[in-house]
């Protein structure tokens, strides 16, 4: 299967998707299955498909300590590459998809984290864009429909590149060797198993073994969805948008945030009682507020029920024969008689009577 054959099955399978309503990277797995076994045989189908298909990859790769990260970074580079591509093709008549922002969240995390700032300019004047000024590309000329599908199929095949040496490193056991070594290997091997094979023997003869490869999650976990408006995902390290045209296009609808996890009472006691006060812990046998007994409610108030716990009626009498009051001690100072029994006195029937004080 030639490289037009290939471009051809790549435009059938977008115009299928845009009819499905779906504007976006190439999914089709039966495509992606026969391009990942041409590659795996014959790597030189990269430069078929995209004359600096190799300065790319060693640009991205180049002088990286660890593989593993750096591959998953430039595959997540070259899928944005081919979505700006794709929807250049699909829909020019949108104007948002004719400028990039380049200090837009996907061109600064993702792009720039990936490639070199020189490459990135030669992929996009590929596309038909060109620099307007320091923060933007805008599009002088389309080009032709044909380029622009050749250009998104070279990036979905680098995509599939990254991911067939990502699978070399996994079988390895480890992905802490230099770059030029992982792409003559690539270059010389017809499959995996002898890439592996070959790379096996040449960390043999080397004087330092590489460490074994770090636990691994599962695929599904590192693989983040990328489009152009989703907010960019932990490992990127930022909040900003993975756009590249700086900001949600008219008609898209970013799911609500997930609600973020609260700590228990106990954990925040730094918010309760400010910096540097006491951390209070909850004691281990503390069972849930759930089964705690509820309280029971209150019996309503009567008036019947503050007389008895104020005494006996006498007690409502006038100054003369009002008792000594319980909070006043013996030998404290008094007030003087006829002022401490008013006062008192009229303190007794305001709370009766719920009359506002005098002067409050």
């Amino acid at each position: 299967m030639g490289s037009t054959s290939l471009s051809e099955d790549y435009r059938l399978c977008l115009e299928r998707e845009l009819r499905r309503g779906r504007a976006g990277v190439c999914g089709d797995p039966s495509l992606r299955a026969v391009l990942w076994q041409i590659l795996v045989e014959d790597f030189d189908l990269h430069g078929a498909l995209q004359d600096d298909a190799l300065a790319l990859l060693t640009d991205g790769l180049w002088g990286r300590a660890d593989l593993a990260p750096a591959l998953r970074g430039l595959a997540r580079a070259f899928e944005l590459l081919e979505l700006a591509a794709v929807h250049l093709y699909l829909l020019p008549w949108r104007k948002e998809f004719t400028t990039i922002k380049t200090f837009s969240g996907g061109y600064v995390h993702v792009l720039k984290g990936a490639l070199s700032e020189d490459l990135l300019t030669r992929s996009f004047q590929k596309m038909g864009y060109a620099r307007r000024d320091n923060h933007r590309l805008t599009v002088t000329a389309p080009p032709p429909a044909c380029q622009l599908v050749q250009v998104a199929l070279g990036c979905f095949a680098l995509r599939l590149e990254c991911e067939i040496m990502d699978e070399v490193l996994t079988q390895l056991g480890t992905s802490l060797l230099p770059a030029e070594a992982l792409l003559a290997a690539r270059r010389a091997s017809g499959d995996v198993a002898s890439c592996v094979a070959w790379l096996q023997q040449r960390l043999a003869q080397a004087e330092d073994p590489p460490p074994p490869l770090p636990p691994r999650s599962s695929p599904a976990a590192l693989r983040c969805a990328l489009d152009l408006y989703r907010d960019l995902g932990e490992e990127e390290g930022s909040e900003e948008e993975a756009s590249l045209y700086g900001g949600s296009l008219p008609g898209t609808v970013s799911p609500p945030p997930e609600p973020a996890f609260e700590e228990p009472l106990w954990e925040q006691s730094a918010q309760v009682w400010g910096v540097g006060g006491p951390a209070w812990e909850a004691p281990a046998d503390s069972p849930p507020y759930s089964t705690f007994e509820e309280e029971p409610e209150p019996a309503p108030f009567s008036f019947l029920s503050l007389r008895q716990e104020l005494g006996q009626p006498s007690d409502l009498a006038g100054p003369e024969g009002f008792p000594e009051h319980s909070c006043l001690q013996p030998g404290a100072p008094a007030f003087g008689e006829p002022l401490r029994h008013t006062w008192l006195a009229r303190s007794r029937v305001d709370a009766l009577a719920g009359a506002p004080r005098a002067g409050s």
